[in-house]
């Protein structure tokens, strides 16, 4: 099975004054078709980065990043514009929903960067926000809804356009223990649904929610595995030298 994402030692590098800051230094992991794989670690672990790589937001400074076996290293920003709004739905901490506009046409919007004329627009957004449960609310502005039915419609907009990969960032973040929980099923779902679903969490709760847990340290993958084993979770302890130690 050719891999939808394939990361080929990448390496994401940054110059802060005299300091080189290996943001990502050396990654290289594969996820295929219908994975549900949660991207894990601490701030400074390298997740951030991997995800604006993974969402064509970033390119490597070495390395290959193939999405859907092409090369994103090599495209212009046009092209990894086109390729964001066909190959990637993003759902996001804090919704980004337009305040102005109703849901449905908030589920609209990346239909009509495509280009898809407008009944046909309609009936996939409505046909969407049906799916997430909202189906009674689509002339309704985002402020007049609860937290959970935000992160709902946020969702609802990732699926509009049929892509690749949904990409969630920190997706429950902002939510309460109950709704996250809802969220949390419902990525589940689109999952058992057939789709592709990469999570990106701090939080090992969350992660182990997914089927895969790829964890990062300084830059590094230090686990890629079964998010349901052990060592998955359980951070490494520490070690020290003897001066070290004593001091």
């Amino acid at each position: 099975m050719s891999a939808l994402i394939e990361f080929d030692s990448v390496c994401k590098y940054y110059q802060m004054g005299d300091t080189l800051v290996k943001a990502a230094d050396h990654v290289s992991f594969q996820i295929n078709k219908g994975e549900f794989v949660a991207i894990v670690g601490q701030s400074g672990s390298g997740k951030s980065t991997c995800m604006n790589i993974i969402g064509c937001l970033d390119v490597p400074t070495e390395g290959a990043y193939l999405l859907d076996g092409r090369d994103v290293g090599r495209m212009t920003r046009r092209e990894l514009a086109n390729i964001r709004n066909e190959k990637l739905g993003f759902i996001f901490q804090q919704y980004n929903l337009l305040p102005k506009l109703s849901l449905l046409e908030n589920v609209e919007v990346p239909l009509v960067y495509a280009g898809i004329p407008a009944a046909q627009r309609h009936a996939k957004a409505k046909a969407t926000l049906e799916r997430v449960g909202l189906g009674t609310k689509l002339k309704n502005k985002p402020n007049q809804l609860s937290g959970g039915q935000q992160q709902r419609v946020s969702i609802a907009r990732a699926l509009a356009r049929d892509p690749a990969v949904i990409l969630a960032d920190e997706p429950t973040g902002a939510l309460d223990s109950h709704t996250s929980r809802e969220v949390l099923g419902m990525l589940q779902d689109l999952h058992k649904q057939g789709n592709t679903v990469v999570l990106i969490t701090h939080d090992n709760s969350i992660a182990v929610q997914a089927e895969r847990i790829i964890r990062l340290k300084d830059g590094c993958v230090v686990y890629d595995g079964d998010a349901h084993a052990p060592e998955a979770v359980v951070q490494p302890t520490l070690t020290f030298t003897k001066q070290e130690a004593a001091t």
